[in-house]
């Protein structure tokens, strides 16, 4: 299939009518969005949107889907106070610390609280099998879904919008999949996530590359995808769907080239249905985010959130 690119008509529908919103939002969504926003480049034949029909989400069909994680209350206080993202880890080996990337997710999600629970072990029923190409052992989504299916009356229930588990194990969904970089279960609010695939020395076996010292220069590349990967498959869990609109960290990715293509930060279309959903203050979360990213080196980043701040601020 080849993919064709959205007409302007089509990005102004799938936006929808914004001149009842609040002028602050209006900005947001509507100021000078071509300095900010590029178009999707065209995907090589391997590409995401060349190997799966994407037929995009309007912000009307996403207004539609009943399967999404949806606040209690629609006061930006009080939704840290009732629900929460809950992230379980899987092993651990050469990534930041899981604290550091929950930080970015509290910002981008900002007033949802983050809260990080005790790291876990797998289990030997867990699906698994060695991939044919890396030679090493992968485990299936399943078996991950069932763990935070059947460890749920553990957690509380009251605090948990949704509960992620990241690792930095390979894993895969099903036999028609070499890997995934993540999934997601909208319909129980849980979602499964690999590091595996972020660090620059894979598929260098994890005994070995753990005991790899990490350059600067790694370390920036393996936190931006990282923090991607994360934000990306929480955004599937909040009801957003790959985005075929624009440049923007929902659009699929087939393999590492069009991972760190994405950017991280979400375009007009994407961030109307997460702040219809949040009802966070736009300006308050690019602030934060980008003083985030000065403070961890994410330097191209920064200077778009800040030049976007610029951009909604006349």
């Amino acid at each position: 299939m080849t993919f064709v690119p959205p007409t302007e008509e089509q990005i102004a529908e799938a936006l929808g009518d914004t001149a009842q919103l609040p002028t602050d939002i209006q900005k947001a969504l509507t100021n000078r969005i071509n300095e900010s926003f590029a178009s999707i480049p065209e995907p090589d034949y391997w590409g995401w949107l060349n190997q799966r029909q994407e037929y995009g989400q309007t912000f009307k069909s996403f207004e539609q889907v009943v399967s999404k994680a949806i606040p209690h209350s629609t006061q930006v206080s009080s939704i840290s106070k009732e629900k929460g993202i809950f992230v379980i880890t899987v092993k651990w080996w050469r990534a930041p610390p899981l604290e550091l990337i929950g930080e970015f997710a509290q910002a981008f999600f900002l007033g949802c609280d983050v809260k990080i629970l005790p790291m876990v072990d797998f289990t030997e029923s867990m699906p698994n099998r060695i991939n044919s190409g890396t030679k090493q052992i992968q485990y299936q989504t399943k078996g991950l879904f069932e763990y935070l299916a059947h460890t749920r009356s553990q957690r509380n229930a009251r605090e948990e919008l949704l509960c992620v588990a990241v690792t930095m194990a390979d894993i895969y969904p099903d036999e028609t999949y070499n890997f995934v970089y993540g999934q997601a279960r909208v319909t129980d609010s849980y979602g499964v996530y690999s590091f595996s695939r972020l660090d620059p020395l894979f598929p260098m076996p994890p005994h070995k590359s753990m005991n790899m010292k990490l350059t600067d220069v790694d370390r920036t590349i393996i936190l931006r995808r990282c923090v991607k990967i994360l934000l990306h498959e929480i955004g599937h869990l909040f009801g957003l769907k790959h985005c075929i609109y624009y440049l923007c960290l929902m659009n699929g990715a087939n393999n590492q080239i069009e991972m760190d293509q994405q950017p991280l930060f979400v375009c007009p279309v994407c961030l109307r249905k997460l702040q219809s959903s949040l009802k966070f203050n736009i300006e308050q979360m690019y602030r934060k985010f980008s003083d985030l990213c000065e403070r961890y080196n994410l330097d191209f980043e920064r200077d778009w959130y800040r030049k976007r701040l610029d951009c909604i601020s006349i």
